[in-house]
C-alpha cells in the first residue's frame, strides 16, 4: 500500500496539461511520475523530503523514444532504459542529500532541452 503522500504526488502527476518548468515534492522514499515529450520532461523539478530511494516512473508521451538517467557532477547513478512512444518504464534509485539532474540521453534530446532537477532536502 502507497503512503498517502505519495498517492498525492502520484495523481498531481496525472493531469493533462503541459506545465513546464512545474515542480513536485516526494516525501523521502517516494515515488514521482514523470513524463517525457518532445523536448521536454513534466514535471522538470522534483525535491524529495530526504535521503532514501526515489522510484521514478517515466511516461513516454512523445513520438520519439525516450530514457531518464539521474546524473551527479556527470556521473550516471542510474535510471530507465531508452524506450518508445506509449510506453512506460520504472527505475529506483538511491540518492543522498544534494542536487541531482536528470535527462534524456538519446541523441540530442538533452541540448533540446530534456533535462531537469533532483534536490533531495
Amino acid at each position: 500500500m502507497l503512503p498517502l503522500a505519495a498517492l498525492a504526488l502520484l495523481a498531481a502527476g496525472c493531469g493533462g496539461d503541459d506545465e513546464s518548468g512545474r515542480t513536485v515534492t516526494a516525501p523521502a522514499n517516494g515515488a514521482v511520475r514523470v513524463v517525457a515529450k518532445e523536448y521536454s520532461f513534466d514535471p522538470s523539478a522534483i525535491a524529495l523530503g530526504g535521503a532514501g530511494t526515489l522510484r521514478i516512473t517515466l511516461v513516454n508521451e512523445g513520438s520519439l523514444a525516450h530514457n531518464l538517467k539521474l546524473m551527479n557532477d556527470g556521473d550516471e547513478l542510474g535510471g530507465t532504459p531508452s524506450f518508445p512512444s506509449g510506453e512506460s518504464r520504472s527505475a529506483r534509485l538511491r540518492v543522498e542529500r544534494g542536487s541531482y539532474e536528470f535527462v534524456c540521453t538519446v541523441g540530442d534530446h538533452s541540448e533540446l532541452g530534456m533535462n531537469g532537477t533532483l534536490k533531495v532536502e
